[in-house]
């Protein structure tokens, strides 16, 4: 919930990454604290490294496939319920995520990372308190707390991320985050389902409560930057949607309904086909990732290599993508799980990887504007989740949960659309 995007949104291409920060950090002459005075920003990339990266990651990971998996038993194993719940989180971050930087403008970017955190700790609290027979009361506080850090969260850490980080040590401190970000996506699943097995959801959330506290006291350490959002409410509007920016749009857009699929119906597909085995679940997805990262890490160089071209890389590695998840619909055992899992993850590094590199490529042309584009690109990204997440909920009221993947070959297919914002 807090963070899904532990291994599959940032797990990409480095490179690729490297290269984009290089060219934000090229429009930044300074960076100052409140008091106008110079920031070392080697301090402030290690200090907002240890608040996320590794404290919050590791209360992230151990979230990941489970918060879906419990909201779908208390809710009474009702996925038209969840969908729905999920839907509403998304559409509600899109619709309030421009006025909500008018109070991140006023606080500070790195100041409101604390006041994320904050939320992040008040979201696990309800969850903690959540059961079957309070879950009609509870769920509208728990949402305003998830729409509030997602709202406060994210666009601050992106941006704050790209100006702590400095060209001549860039490669090493954005190596460092992703070597972070595999493993806690490798060791979280399994730790999880060992606490859940062996002692209750309550002891899982109680841990991130624990891991969360101590982070958002790390953000307080962080130092400020000279940031600031510039759009209006009908300026950002204009540009989501208009032709210039409707390649990119739709591909955000699909970006956002296949990952909903991923983060949060494939995790409760798993938990009906393997019977609620939530020690297995967690073993599954450890495994999976920690085989994928071996072949991201063997399969990067060919992917950034000179002479591949990433466009041809997005068209063939989308439509391997779509074969995954519609294999993916007949899975009946463990052993298939994995398999095709794994095969799933794999093309993924063919898809994925030339799209965000397509996206970053785009995104760095815009120099100091590039905070408005990532709040463009997350309304998208959102906007196709709520999307998505409507539609499984609404036909699993008459099919099977695995035929509604085809939702998500269909959202594998459209990612192509991206590269007609950038031949555009």
């Amino acid at each position: 919930m807090i963070s899904y995007f532990i291994y599959a949104r940032l797990m990409t291409n480095p490179a690729r990454y490297i290269a984009i920060l290089n060219t934000m950090g090229s429009t930044i002459n300074s960076l100052r604290d409140t008091k106008g005075r110079f920031q070392k920003r080697d301090t402030g990339f290690m200090q907002l490294f240890i608040s996320k990266r590794l404290i919050h990651g590791a209360a992230a990971a151990l979230a990941g496939i489970f918060v879906p998996i419990f909201l779908y038993e208390t809710s009474g194993e009702s996925f038209f319920v969840v969908g729905g719940y999920y839907a509403f989180l998304s559409l509600m971050y899109a619709l309030l995520l421009v006025p909500s930087m008018s109070i991140t403008n006023r606080l500070g970017f790195s100041k409101t990372l604390v006041l994320s955190g904050v939320c992040s700790i008040i979201t696990y609290i309800f969850l903690f308190y959540l059961t079957p027979e309070n879950i009609m009361i509870m769920m509208w506080p728990l949402a305003a707390a998830i729409v509030a850090f997602r709202l406060f969260h994210w666009v601050p850490f992106h941006t704050d991320f790209a100006l702590f980080t400095t060209a001549g040590k860039r490669g090493k401190q954005v190596s460092l985050s992703f070597a972070a970000i595999a493993f806690m996506g490798a060791v979280g699943p399994i730790a999880a389902g060992f606490i859940v097995a062996n002692a209750g959801y309550s002891a899982l959330f109680g841990t991130i409560i624990v891991l969360l506290v101590a982070a958002t006291v790390s953000y307080a350490y962080v130092p400020e930057t000279m940031t600031h959002f510039d759009w209006s409410w009908k300026e950002t509007w204009r540009q989501f949607r208009s032709q210039k920016q409707r390649g990119l749009m739709v591909g955000e857009f699909a970006n956002g309904a296949e990952t909903i699929v991923n983060i949060i119906v494939w995790p409760i597909f798993l938990y009906t086909i393997l019977d609620g085995d939530l020690f297995s679940i967690g073993a599954i997805s450890t495994i999976i990732v920690g085989v994928t990262i071996v072949l991201q890490l063997l399969l990067g160089r060919y992917l950034d290599g000179k002479g591949h071209d990433k466009t041809r890389t997005l068209r063939v590695g989308s439509f391997l993508y779509a074969i995954g998840w519609i294999l993916k619909i007949f899975v009946l055992s463990a052993a298939q799980v994995f398999f095709v899992g794994l095969y799933h993850n794999i093309v993924r590094i063919f898809s994925h990887t030339p799209f965000s590199a397509i996206v970053y490529d785009m995104s760095a042309d815009q120099g100091s504007l590039v905070d408005e584009y990532t709040v463009i690109r997350e309304m998208a990204n959102h906007l196709g989740r709520a999307s998505a997440l409507l539609g499984v909920a609404i036909l699993t009221l008459y099919i099977d949960i695995g035929w509604t993947f085809f939702i998500a070959v269909a959202a594998s297919l459209a990612l192509n659309m991206v590269y007609t914002a950038q031949r555009g």
